[in-house]
């Protein structure tokens, strides 16, 4: 029922994948950190809606 050669055989697969999708979260959560400390450009009109 149960195959423990099949299984030991698919774990390097299985941990390269959540590998993986540990990386590409990452570069994500990167992107979007750095995205975020980019200073937006204000123009007079956006400091005047401000006050």
């Amino acid at each position: 029922m149960f195959d423990v050669q099949a299984l030991l055989e698919t774990l390097p697969l299985m941990g390269k994948g959540m590998l993986g999708i540990f990386v590409v979260t990452a570069i994500i959560v990167l992107v979007v950190n750095a995205l975020n400390n980019i200073p937006e450009k204000k123009t007079k009109k956006n400091n005047k809606e401000e006050k």
